[in-house]
């Protein structure tokens, strides 16, 4: 697992890049799209500034299967969102997003999953 920073947010499992207009962000993948289970690829993306998180988007790519199942990310202890069902076609990659626009403590893990798969789990820490 490789640990990359980037002005404020580290990703897990995944790179972190630089982005437009001094907003950040670091992004987390793990999985397999080809996994025969059909936990797919997940990955969780974080945008904002060192402790500010201004927005996520958690993304799922199963080229297994079709597959219906519903997005749930973790911020901290104190942002938690529950998306609505998702259904994506054989080959298809799911993105779902939402704006936070909360700041959080030095070290919170964000995490992103699919309900029917929490063991494939997408996560960055944030921190200053």
């Amino acid at each position: 697992m490789a640990a990359v920073a980037a002005f404020g947010l580290t990703g897990m499992s995944g790179t972190a890049q630089a982005a437009d207009a001094g907003i950040l962000s670091a992004t987390g993948c793990t999985g397999n799209a080809g996994s025969t289970d059909g936990s797919g690829s997940v990955c969780l993306e974080i945008k904002g500034t060192k402790l500010h998180v201004d927005s996520f988007k958690l993304s799922k790519k199963s080229n297994n299967r079709a597959w219906t199942d519903r997005p749930i990310v973790e911020i901290g202890s104190s942002y938690g969102y529950f998306g609505t069902l998702e259904n994506a076609s054989r080959t298809e990659t799911v993105t779902v997003g939402a704006t936070v626009n909360q700041n959080f403590s030095n070290n919170s893990k964000a995490c992103g999953w699919w309900e029917k798969y929490p063991g494939t789990k997408a996560c960055v820490t944030i921190h200053n």
